[in-house]
């Protein structure tokens, strides 16, 4: 969501032209006596011998040269020794390298919609496919309106239509999502921050200690009236979505909505709480499928150590430096100057990052046999893909979601071959930082807007 920085008002009453009175002399200070005239006389003698009375011509602006140069150099990377390199290479073998290390011990990823669009999600904005180009039908003022706090509370039925197309139950996990299922399970995962609301970090089997849903999720939802904020379940919501009702609170008959954050909307309390611990021990940051465009969520790369590699899987480059953020304090990713020292990008798909990844590692054959299995187990159970157990609500009995009409773009088919990019994607990691797919790849629509506007 968009930055909510307030600005500080000044004291009140207080104005240009207002003075403030003196404040009275502490007690117990001796009253000042006037200087008797010699003596004023010889202090300004003195003044006027003294050398550094009056500062040379342009020896301020000399400082605040040098004040500027210093705050570039720190904060820009200009000037002053190349930083030492904390990889042996700034490949993604060396990256595979440091993971197998005893240094690295603590990772955290940061993910958005590119981790997702292989399940046959959506993104936002590729022409044509993309959810911004399919809502001609819901006679929109503008796109992004349908993820607007204040229109939504007006005309809520946009939305809700939106939702049975992306409705949590629809879809399998991805490779990617399965790859930090892996890290979990190995104890490396500190903590996965998503943009994405799909619920598949959930159904992947990511523990929701480890998760942070930076731009909230479908698995609960509200009444939005503050005297009420009643809650309700993913199958109360699922239940009224494809029976085409507006959800009411059946306390008070508000107007009830997930808990995404919609634009004009706070980011949750929990993302806030851990980042700060979160971001001060990571060893190595792992960004998956997202554009970094979305404050605050973007401004998560700058907080980590200066001595913590940053990798970055995704169609094309993103995050990198730029001038007036990084004097703000966000310091942007550098790839290819010559001070480049700790991040590295893997260019193409993100499943096929991952599964180059896992083969570096000594954990592909891993990977495909935990995505073959679990993808099984999910068919098996009649397409329960909402994340539901073991924290599943009370009630959930509809596990089928009901009838949901062809998704957007027919993207919203399941895979039905869950092994089908096993392998045959990974092929081309010889060379892993080879860009994948050609031209088509490099519209990295918005990702962080992860199926909920944010």
């Amino acid at each position: 969501m968009a930055d909510r920085d307030g600005t500080g008002a000044g004291g009140a009453g207080s104005g240009p032209g207002d003075a403030a009175p003196s404040a009275p002399a502490p007690a117990g200070d001796p009253p000042s006596v006037p200087a008797a005239p010699g003596a004023r006389r010889e202090e300004a003698e003195q003044d006027a011998e003294s050398p550094v009375s009056e500062p040379e011509p342009g020896a301020s602006a000399d400082a605040d040269m040098e004040l500027l140069r210093a705050l570039l150099s720190r904060t820009l990377g200009l000037g002053g020794d190349r930083a030492e390199p904390v990889l042996d290479e700034l490949s993604l073998a060396g990256v595979g390298r440091f993971i197998k290390s005893d240094r690295c011990k603590n990772i955290v990823c940061m993910v958005g919609a590119g981790i997702s669009t292989s399940a046959g999600i959506p993104d936002f904005r590729t022409p044509g496919t993309g959810l911004y180009s399919n809502l001609q039908s819901y006679n929109l003022p503008y796109p992004e309106a349908i993820f607007e706090i204040g229109f939504f509370k007006k005309h809520p039925e946009p939305f809700f239509a939106l939702a049975r197309e992306l409705y949590p139950g629809q879809f399998k996990p991805t490779v990617c999502h399965y790859f930090m299922r892996l890290l979990q399970d190995k104890g490396l995962l500190l903590r996965c921050y998503t943009q994405n609301i799909d619920t598949l970090e959930r159904v992947a089997g990511l523990d929701p200690e480890l998760l942070v849903e930076a731009h909230g999720t479908f698995f609960t939802s509200h009444c939005l009236r503050a005297s009420c904020r009643q809650s309700y379940s993913l199958a109360w919501m699922r239940e009224r979505i494809f029976s085409s009702l507006v959800p009411k609170c059946e306390k008070c008959q508000g107007l009830v909505k997930p808990d995404i954050v919609f634009f004009g909307e706070n980011l949750p309390s929990r993302f806030f709480a851990l980042l700060e611990s979160d971001f001060g021990k990571v060893d190595l940051l792992l960004i998956m499928g997202t554009s970094l465009q979305v404050q605050p969520f973007a401004s998560l790369i700058s907080r980590v150590p200066t001595n913590t590699p940053r990798l970055l899987i995704n169609k094309e480059k993103t995050g990198q430096s730029d001038p007036l953020m990084s004097l703000m304090g966000f310091g942007g990713m550098d790839f290819d100057s010559d001070k480049a020292y700790r991040d590295v990008a893997w260019l193409g798909d993100c499943d096929s990052g991952c599964l180059a990844l896992a083969e570096l590692l000594g954990w592909k054959e891993e990977l495909e046999e935990l995505v073959r299995r679990e993808h099984a187990a999910i068919d098996a159970k009649g397409g329960d893909r909402d994340g539901g157990s073991p924290q599943k609500p009370q009630g959930d009995k509809d596990k089928d979601g009901g009838s949901p009409r062809k998704s957007l773009g027919d993207e919203g088919k399941a895979q039905s071959d869950p092994t089908k990019s096993l392998g045959s994607k990974a092929k081309a990691e010889k060379d892993p930082k080879k860009p994948q797919g050609g031209d088509k790849d490099k519209a990295e629509n918005d990702p962080e807007k992860s199926r909920g506007g944010q």
